[in-house]
């Protein structure tokens, strides 16, 4: 298949949605000669978090000179960030090559097995396919959804488990109860093998990760942030101490970041001991040189421009406290658009905190909020907010509300952050 015709096919996947299972996965790997059992995989799941410590650790083991494999979803701007070597995304001539192979396998399982991979299925295939043929030292999976079920769980020779921060999400497929989604997530965890664990967890995650660490007989690490001290969170990302680390300038933007980054050394020191040859000057180059689209993305300065793919009540929490202490005083107007399972309520009463305004919108996905729903969720918002369903003239609309110096930002869901970047920088 051409490029074009790939994601023609790719296309044509998504009408199976979500299904949470191993059997559809372990057979499409099957038929492509398991390239994931030829790989050293490090395994991140957790609800926020997942992509940013992928993306620090694959940046490090990068700078120590390793060639690494990162696979995150979903794709934010283009579909080849999903798999990506040395940090770069793959060329569409190789992910072309990955999805033509996967297309084989998946139609022989579907022919004689009755099994329909999902586009997510056909990604992940593509993913170890690339990382396998291309003789990756390191692998590094982020889980799509959850962990027990998730179709990147396949490695059963996973060398670390990294547990990021846990909180509600997907509720209707990991459960109702944090002990149970962690449950899920911890599905991950390998038996005697190592695992990370993000530091700062509500205390019914930590029991369960702690019991089901215990269960597995592995060894849990967990980075002591009595040790942090914190020098500056700016617009131009952060700079911390650390333990043995000091003054390393963090690129990607945020508090909650520098958290991610704990978790990420707490990895290196594992991968440490298990024989990596990771020298200080690769951690403090690989945290300076990271980069990770779409997390408190700042894409104008004058006037302060910024996407974040804040979805959920965690996600939008940090996206809060990091615009406040970034922008002491700086005048804000958003523009939300989010799905509808989450709790979309609760997440524009924390985002009119920081606002002058809102324009709600949708998202170009079936489970998207409604102009009724988003009616129902912004009873109550003491700020002035508008609907404006179409994405595009939402921030067409929320440029033409803007007054002054007043600054821009567009959070929710993943699935508009191309709609938003288009949008803004026609208007900037």
């Amino acid at each position: 298949m051409t490029y074009d015709e790939a994601l023609l096919y790719l296309n044509s996947r998504k009408f199976l949605g979500s299904r949470p299972g191993l059997a559809t996965i372990q057979a499409l790997l099957k038929h492509m000669s398991n390239p994931e059992q030829s790989l050293k995989v490090i395994h991140i799941a957790g609800t926020n978090g997942k992509g940013s410590v992928g993306s620090m650790l694959s940046a490090v083991l990068s700078a120590a000179g390793y060639r690494v494999g990162f696979f995150s979803s979903p794709a934010i701007y283009n579909i080849t960030e999903m798999i990506r070597l040395n940090g770069e995304e793959i060329s569409k001539d190789m992910l072309a090559q990955a999805l033509t192979d996967a297309r084989k396998s998946a139609e022989m399982i579907e022919r004689q097995n009755a099994l329909f991979p999902t586009e997510f299925e056909i990604m992940t295939g593509a993913a170890y396919w690339v990382f396998a043929r291309q003789c990756c030292d390191y692998a590094v999976i982020e889980c799509g959804m959850g962990g027990s079920l998730d179709a990147t769980n396949v490695n059963h020779d996973t060398i670390l488990s990294v547990l990021t921060r846990i909180d509600y999400d997907h509720t209707g497929f990991l459960g109702k109860t944090l002990s149970k989604i962690t449950k899920n997530k911890c599905g991950i965890l390998r038996n005697g093998k190592p695992v990370v664990v993000y530091p700062k967890q509500e205390a019914e995650v930590l029991q369960t990760i702690s019991d089901e660490i215990k269960a597995k007989g592995s060894a849990k690490h967990v980075a002591d942030v009595s040790e942090l001290i914190i020098k500056e969170s700016t617009s131009s990302g952060s700079r911390f101490s650390y333990g043995a680390y000091n003054d390393v300038f963090l690129s990607l933007c945020g508090e909650h970041q520098i958290y991610n980054a704990l978790t990420t050394l707490k990895a290196v020191d594992v991968l440490k001991e298990q024989g990596a040859l990771i020298a200080d000057d690769a951690v403090y180059q690989g945290l300076a040189n990271c980069k990770w689209l779409g997390r408190f993305e700042i894409i104008s300065h004058k006037p302060p421009v910024i996407l974040d793919g804040a979805h959920n009540q965690n996600g939008v929490k940090a996206f809060v406290k990091s615009l406040k202490k970034t922008y002491p005083g700086q005048s804000f107007i958003g523009v939300v658009g989010m799905l509808r399972d989450k709790n979309v309520a609760e997440c524009l009463k924390m985002l009119s905190k920081v606002c002058e305004g809102l324009v709600l919108t949708t998202v170009n996905n079936p489970r998207s909020a409604t102009k009724e729903d988003l009616l129902t969720f912004a009873q109550g918002l003491q700020i002035p907010y508008v609907i404006e369903e179409n994405p595009d003239r939402a921030v067409k609309k929320t440029f033409t509300m803007r007054k002054n110096e007043q600054g821009v930002f567009c959070v929710g869901s993943l699935y508009n952050l191309t709609v938003y970047k288009e949008s803004c920088q026609k208007y900037i």
